[in-house]
């Protein structure tokens, strides 16, 4: 996790890189429910404040600049659509996707033709990636005081009461490359950052690839994801804080040896560990190829956070499990781990505490775990390509 603020330098650096995005050219509109007629996007350059609802036609297209999808409009990509950050505009700044509450994306590709972001350097220099990746705000509940936050990344509002909120639907997407430092250098974007993002939002095979900091994040909310890869992050793989209470079926993860902190970085509330409601997720049906990076685990659990974890392998690993002040949730049986196998050099859990028996109350080993069902994976994704598993 990086700073969650913005210096106003940024923000006001950001707000003037977006341009009004439309076109004159109805067509019947694709999610009927959002009202209003859609446009079909022209040209070959994605770019500025997305207001009316627009549909982008499969093709080769640039991402350009910060993309907002405004409260109201619907952005709706056909599958087998690129969109590539050039090196010029990467050069120019941050270029990135946003989601606004009460915007929707509807990218929805397939096996044969997914949806992909991605750069023209792919990150050939190292470091900050390329991009700022795609995310998504939404009206769910979180547990900041009074229940809102803005984001660190773009300083927009996220959170609410609406925990079956839906900010649309992504089906097979991958994002390269994104993790792009900000302007003011506090933070790096991810690859996918779900702020608040509710229940009624799909997500569903979705691939974060070779990104300069997290690959999944979640603050707060009660998103549902399945089928999700993440390949190469130099920060986590997956990260959730904020009270996010969802569940993450039929994960792969796997991490360059040497690079990157936790595959699962998990907390509650930096410096409020009972804020409500309390970050509870569930994730079932987990492969990690890990870093073999001293000082790290596959597992960092901290700041209050609950979770429980099912059918889970993993192997390549220096330490599994740092547990942080987290004897309350495993007594409460609110963290733990059943059916779970783990191959590791030094040591099964670190706690801070001393406590001997915390690891049998943590966890229930079982060496016939299976872990992710990794054929979901094969043809759209570059798992195969990485030769963990």
């Amino acid at each position: 996790m990086k700073n969650q603020f913005l210096k106003t330098a940024f923000t006001i650096a950001l707000s003037l890189s977006l341009f009004s995005c439309s076109s004159d050219d109805d067509v019947p509109n694709p999610d009927p429910g959002t009202g209003g007629d859609s446009g079909i996007l022209e040209g070959t350059v994605l770019e500025g404040d997305i207001t009316e609802d627009l549909l982008v036609k499969e093709g080769n297209y640039n991402l350009k600049g910060a993309v907002s999808v405004k409260d109201g409009a619907t952005l709706t990509i056909e599958p087998g659509t690129t969109f590539t950050i050039s090196a010029a505009d990467q050069a120019a700044g941050v270029n990135l996707l946003f989601v606004e509450q009460g915007g929707k994306l509807i990218a929805e590709g397939t096996a044969a033709k997914p949806i992909v972001f991605t750069s023209e350097n792919k990150n050939s220099e190292g470091g900050d990636g390329d991009w700022g990746g795609i995310g998504i705000h939404g009206r769910a509940k979180m547990n900041a005081p009074g229940g809102t936050s803005i984001s660190e990344a773009g300083q927009l509002p996220y959170g609410g009461t609406n925990d079956q909120d839906s900010s649309g639907s992504l089906k097979y997407v991958r994002v390269e490359y994104a993790g792009q430092a900000s302007s003011d250098g506090q933070f790096e974007f991810n690859a996918f950052s779900f702020f608040a993002v509710g229940s009624g939002t799909t997500l569903e095979n979705l691939e974060a690839f070779e990104g300069a900091d997290d690959g999944f994040e979640f603050y707060g909310g009660t998103v549902n994801a399945r089928n999700l890869v993440a390949i190469g992050m130099e920060d986590d793989s997956i990260d959730w804080d904020e009270g996010y209470r969802g569940t993450l079926n039929n994960v792969a993860i796997v991490q360059y040896d040497g690079v990157g902190d936790f595959a699962f970085e998990l907390a509650n509330r930096k410096g409020e560990n009972n804020a409500e409601p309390r970050s509870m997720g569930t994730v079932k049906n987990v492969s990690i190829w890990g870093h073999n990076r001293s000082g790290k685990a596959a597992y960092d659990l901290k700041q209050g956070t609950a979770g429980t974890f099912e059918n889970i392998v993993g192997s390549n690993y220096e330490t599994i499990i740092f547990l942080n002040d987290q004897l309350q949730e495993v007594e409460n049986d609110q963290l733990q781990f059943t059916n779970a196998h783990f191959e590791y050099s030094k040591d099964l859990v670190v706690n801070n505490v001393n406590d001997t028996e915390v690891a049998g109350n943590l966890l229930e080993l079982d060496e016939n775990a299976t872990g992710a069902d990794l054929s979901v994976f094969e043809s759209w994704s570059n798992l195969a390509a990485a030769q963990k598993f």
